[in-house]
């Protein structure tokens, strides 16, 4: 038992002696700010920047403080904010600074490094939240390029990434929100053009492809300039002929995607990439052995119902749009069919081609 005594005081003594750490209170008294003020300067020669804003937080907490001292306070404060915001690596303090009474643009600017801090740690939409709040707190405040940037960053970032969470949950499923927010809030963001054309094919991997039409539509619109118009308008075609799953539907349809692709042609086969061509090459011919489909569930049904002068003139249209789209296979069968046909004169004096 003297022994266990004996220790327990020596415990005891040890931590007594020892150091101990001071508390910053919340508030001084009016007597004490000049000295918060001093300790302060002294904190940011040290780099102890945010124990200094700590230190002047509390003394502006101070009440009763005169305006010539109020005055002191806030000055020191907003000195030792631009040190944290320069040099701080806590994006927790860094995001305490937009609650601050400091000047809007220094409160901006603390928010976006807290939240660049937290895309580069991978808290992506934790990044992404802090910047929709800071533009709900500060509608049009002076750093909204940067902003945009970096939410085009995290998009981006989401976009590419086919990872999960949960085991469950893609994080590219993700990006669809922060892109979209960007091009809602930020319409005048230099990323614009390629968020949107980011979106589109988004949309287009999800099978949403009346969305992806759309963005890409935004784009040609808003930013007719970018170089991403020449490949939305060639993606606007082919999500048509994707959207279009048998060839009995909606034939105006094939017939718009069609003339979309000749004039693309007409317009850029001579200036873009090769594969690019190529792309919209295929997908020309693909529109024309469909619409020649098209026109040959027509005749048959016209077969059908014994009007040869229907489905000749029906079976000569598929066969002339057959040729123009190049499957041999498909000519034949048209030929084939039109052969099987008893002799009638076409309803038109010959097949048209729209």
């Amino acid at each position: 038992m003297r022994l266990l005594a004996l220790l327990c005081l020596l415990l005891v003594g040890a931590c007594s002696s020892g150091p101990t750490k001071r508390r910053i209170p919340p508030r001084f008294s009016v007597e004490e700010v000049p000295g918060a003020i001093e300790a302060s300067a002294q904190d940011l020669e040290a780099g102890r920047y945010e124990k200094a804003l700590e230190r002047l937080r509390s003394a502006k907490n101070t009440p009763g403080l005169p305006a010539q001292l109020r005055q002191e306070v806030q000055v020191a404060l907003e000195g030792a904010a631009e040190k944290v915001i320069s040099h701080s690596e806590d994006y927790h303090a860094l995001e305490e600074l937009t609650d601050v009474d400091i000047p809007r643009v220094l409160a901006v600017e603390a928010g976006i490094r807290a939240a660049r801090l937290l895309f580069a740690e991978g808290e992506r939409m934790r990044a992404f939240r802090l910047l929709r709040r800071l533009d709900g707190k500060f509608p049009r405040h002076p750093r909204r390029m940067q902003a945009a940037s970096l939410l085009f960053e995290i998009g981006k970032d989401l976009a590419n990434d086919d990872g999960r969470y949960m085991l469950i949950f893609k994080y590219k499923s993700n990006a669809p929100q922060v892109l979209e927010y960007l091009v809602m809030n930020h319409p005048s963001a230099p990323e614009g053009a390629e968020a949107l054309f980011i979106l589109s094919q988004l949309y287009q991997e999800s099978h949403r492809y009346e969305l992806a039409i759309e963005k890409n539509q935004d784009l040609i619109l808003w930013f007719p300039d970018s170089p991403y118009v020449v490949r939305a308008q060639a993606a606007i075609p082919h999500l048509r002929l994707v959207r279009l799953r048998s060839p009995e539907y909606d034939r105006s349809e094939l017939q718009r995607a069609r003339r979309e692709l000749e004039t693309w042609l007409e317009e850029h086969q001579a200036s873009a990439e090769a594969s690019l061509v190529d792309e919209v090459r295929r997908d020309r011919l693909d529109a024309l052995r469909r619409l020649a489909d098209n026109d040959l569930v027509v005749a048959r049904f016209y077969r059908r119902v014994k009007d040869p002068a229907g489905a000749t003139y029906h079976g000569e249209r598929a066969l002339e749009l057959a040729r123009l789209g190049g499957d041999d296979e498909q000519v034949e069968e048209v030929r084939a069919f039109l052969e099987s046909l008893p002799v009638a004169t076409p309803a038109s004096g010959g097949a048209e081609i729209p």
